[in-house]
């Protein structure tokens, strides 16, 4: 069994990984090591997957948007 700690990655852009030739695909989330995630985070590849900004709401629904009617 590893140790090794790993990151949920959201991938920005199709790549290869040329040290282990795994293939990546745009838009895929994928567990990677820290130290991988490390490498591919500040060669722009990837992004944290947690951190993904949630939708915006509709216009116009006082449910979604918190605004209320007067």
């Amino acid at each position: 069994m590893s140790d090794t700690k790993t990151k949920r990655a959201k991938i920005v852009r199709n790549f290869k990984d040329a040290g282990t030739e795994t293939q990546f695909t745009g838009g895929e989330t994928v567990e990677v090591s820290e130290g991988a995630f490390a490498n591919y985070h500040a060669a722009g590849l990837v992004e944290e997957a947690d951190a993904e900004a949630a939708p915006a709401p509709a216009e116009g629904d006082p449910a979604k948007t918190g605004r209320t009617r007067s």
